[in-house]
């Protein structure tokens, strides 16, 4: 049975033509737990996938294994191995569903969660290994504004910040929202509400949080869609399987797909055009009446 370095070095021995963009980093964050944020990184891995790109999901809730749980999945190593030197990259990672590839988090490992200096910097030398064989790399955070979480807010390329219509997570989305204007003032939020009835309760938690940060930080947000109440996806959690895959014509898929359009066709324009936001393209009303 092959292992899955070797699958690893076949890609990478693949000739690239015509060239292709750099990887990007996509890091999905929320300020609380429960809003949805790793649901959303695999089923729009998977969607992301489905549009013919190279994805790979890093499970960045270092002390908490959520991925690996949801999809089913047993790896034997993870980045604790990683970050003690007792294994490569290409060692800890796991396949998951329709070939997009895992970077496994470690469970209940306490130290995981309060890196130093150097225990951040040689994770982010680790994870620019996977350019090689990634088009997208999908980085789930912890909930919250800890140091770590704020490091790969920072390092990456787009910001997705979930929330969803609860007072409690519209208020801990404004802090996050703060605290990485803090730092830079020029990132990139673009908000995804969670569990909504429909786009009209969805925009109106944006304009929420949206209003505030105008008011309060100086910075507009950008709306980058939302994911509707689907029964659907309750049922793929308790199977362990992405949505996605079980149910694919459900809104809730749908809406993934849609997502993944979205997101695309940002990361496309920012990268050809230097104003790159165009906030009046909405593939939502192609699809989701």
């Amino acid at each position: 049975m092959k292992d899955q370095a070797d699958s690893l070095r076949k890609m990478r021995r693949k000739p690239s033509s015509p060239p292709r963009q750099p990887m990007k980093r996509i890091a999905i964050t929320s300020g609380k737990g429960g809003v949805g944020k790793t649901n959303l990184v695999i089923n729009l891995a998977l969607a992301l996938k489905q549009r013919g790109k190279r994805v790979t999901i890093f499970d960045a809730d270092l002390g908490l294994a959520n991925i690996d749980i949801l999809l089913g999945l047993s790896p034997e190593n993870n980045i604790s191995h990683l970050l003690n030197r007792n294994a490569s990259l290409e060692e800890i990672l796991v396949e998951g569903p329709q070939g997009i590839q895992i970077i496994p988090a470690g469970s209940g490992i306490q130290e995981l969660t309060h890196l130093d200096s150097l225990g951040e910097q040689h994770l982010l030398e680790e994870l620019a290994k996977v350019d090689s064989f990634t088009d997208v790399l999908l980085i789930d955070t912890a909930a919250g504004i800890s140091d770590t979480v704020i490091s790969f807010l920072l390092s990456s390329d787009e910001i997705l910040l979930v929330t969803n219509p609860e007072p409690t997570s519209i208020v801990d989305a404004y802090a996050v929202a703060k605290v990485i204007g803090q730092y830079d003032g020029e990132k990139s939020i673009r908000l995804v509400v969670n569990g909504v009835s429909g786009v009209e309760q969805a925009q109106g938690v944006f304009r929420q949080i949206d209003n505030a940060t105008r008011r309060f930080l100086g910075k507009s947000l950008h709306f980058l869609g939302y994911l509707p109440q689907d029964e659907a996806l309750r049922s793929a959690v308790s199977q362990q399987r992405a949505v996605l895959e079980l149910y694919p014509e459900s809104p809730v898929s749908k809406a993934f797909q849609v997502l993944s359009k979205a997101l695309l066709y940002h990361i496309d324009r920012s990268s050809t055009s230097p104003r790159g936001e165009d906030d009046s393209y909405n593939p939502w009303k192609e699809i989701l009446k």
